[in-house]
């Protein structure tokens, strides 16, 4: 990489994946600004966290918008295509739909088990005991969290006869 007369590293050679990317930022801010707006009609107790989760996607939005104007003000744009590996894209985005099909079919619990592991997968991830273990640990936190600490319904499972068996 050269550099320019300030000290500044040049502007890298090749495709920018930078305005994708504060497209990309500016859409989850919007997405997370109609998320807010809708859950502010719900009663507090409901509305509480789709607020908080839409509220720190806005965050995160605004920080990776505000990183790339300024990475491309410096000179220095993120480098690459948006989909590098577009079977590896075209697989997650695949996983996704396959798992909102699937929980209206058999419920919550498979289906997030089974995204938590081939999801990272389809993406590059190969270190298979250890996505099981992490898809394991979130699909049991939030099931502590919404059906045992909030009292709030998942939806129904194959095997929601062990959960309440468990309460």
């Amino acid at each position: 990489m050269e550099v320019t007369g300030e000290g500044a590293p040049a502007a890298p050679k090749g495709r920018s994946r930078s305005p994708v990317e504060i497209v990309f930022a500016l859409v989850l801010v919007a997405v997370s600004l109609g998320v807010i707006a809708m859950a502010s009609s719900y009663p507090v107790e409901s509305a509480a966290y789709p607020v908080a989760i839409a509220s720190g996607m806005a965050v995160l939005g605004l920080w990776i918008a505000a990183r790339e104007i300024l990475r491309r003000q410096r000179g220095n744009p993120t480098v690459g295509a948006f989909a590098q590996h577009g079977p590896r894209l075209a697989i997650g985005i695949a996983a996704l739909v396959a798992y909102f099909a699937a929980v209206s079919l058999i419920g919550f619990i498979l289906p997030s088990l089974a995204l938590c592991v081939f999801l990272p997968a389809a993406v590059g991830f190969r270190r298979w005991g250890l996505a099981a273990v992490v898809g394991l640990v979130c699909v049991v936190s939030i099931l502590l969290i919404f059906v045992y600490a909030l009292g709030r319904p998942i939806p129904e499972d194959l095997l929601s006869p062990l959960l309440a068996k468990l309460r």
